[in-house]
C-alpha cells in the first residue's frame, strides 16, 4: 500500500476520501484496531441514551467495520428489542426484529441480514440507531459507502442517530448533499460528541 496516500491530506470529495480511508484503515494497526472497537463497546454500554432505549437498529459489521458483535450478542439475549436492516430493494433498507444472531445471512453486499420473513419493525418505534460509516467530521455528518440506504431510512426515522467510528476515521470536513442526514451524536474510543442545537 503506498503510504504516501495515507499520510497526506484527506481528499475533498466523497470518493476520494473513501479510498483515503479505506487505505489507511488497510495500513493501520490491527491490535490497536481491535483496542478501539472493545473501547467503542464498552462506553455504549454505559450510554444514557442507549441504556434507556426499548428498540435498538444496530448494524452487522463489515470486516474493516467497528466490531460490535459482542454487544449485539447482548442486545439480543437481552431485554431490548434489536433490530438489523434488511435490504428491500434498490435504495430501500428496513428495519427487521432480531433474537437469533446465527441465522444472519450474507446479502449480496456480504453484510449480514435478518431472514425475509422477520418482523418488520417501524422506523417511528425505533429509539437508537447505531450507524457504520466509512469517516465522519467534527460538524457530525457522515461518510457512507454511496449506495445512501441510511439516509433513505434516517430521514423518516425520528430515532436518536448515533454514529460510531474510530479516531483514524474522523475527519474535518465531509462534503455534505441534501440528502445527507446528520448524525445527533458521534462515538469514538476516545470522545462523545451530541450536536449543541438539541
Amino acid at each position: 500500500m503506498d503510504n504516501s496516500v495515507v499520510n497526506c491530506a484527506p481528499p475533498p470529495d466523497k470518493a476520494g476520501l473513501r479510498l483515503w480511508i479505506r487505505q489507511r484503515l488497510q495500513t493501520a494497526d490491527a491490535a490497536a484496531l481491535k483496542q478501539a472497537d472493545e473501547l467503542i463497546c464498552q462506553h455504549l454500554r454505559q450510554l444514557p441514551e442507549l441504556r434507556q432505549a426499548r428498540t435498538v437498529l444496530a448494524f452487522a459489521p463489515l470486516k474493516g467495520e467497528i466490531d460490535i458483535w459482542p454487544l449485539l450478542k447482548e442486545l439480543a439475549a437481552g431485554a431490548q428489542r434489536l433490530c438489523l436492516p434488511l435490504i428491500a430493494g434498490q435504495g430501500i433498507m428496513e428495519a427487521r426484529e432480531v433474537k437469533d444472531l446465527s441465522l444472519l445471512k450474507p446479502n449480496s453486499y456480504g453484510i449480514g441480514e435478518p431472514p425475509p420473513a422477520s418482523p418488520v419493525i417501524m422506523p417511528d418505534s425505533i429509539d437508537v440507531v447505531l450507524v457504520p460509516g466509512l469517516a465522519f467530521d467534527r460538524g457530525l455528518w457522515r461518510l457512507g459507502r454511496g449506495g445512501g440506504y441510511y439516509d433513505r431510512f434516517l430521514c423518516g426515522c425520528g430515532a436518536f442517530r448515533l454514529g460510531l467510528t474510530r479516531d483514524i476515521q474522523i475527519v474535518e470536513n465531509i462534503p455534505c448533499e441534501p440528502q445527507d442526514i446528520r448524525m445527533q451524536a458521534l462515538l469514538s474510543e476516545t470522545s462523545y460528541s451530541v450536536r449543541e442545537d438539541m
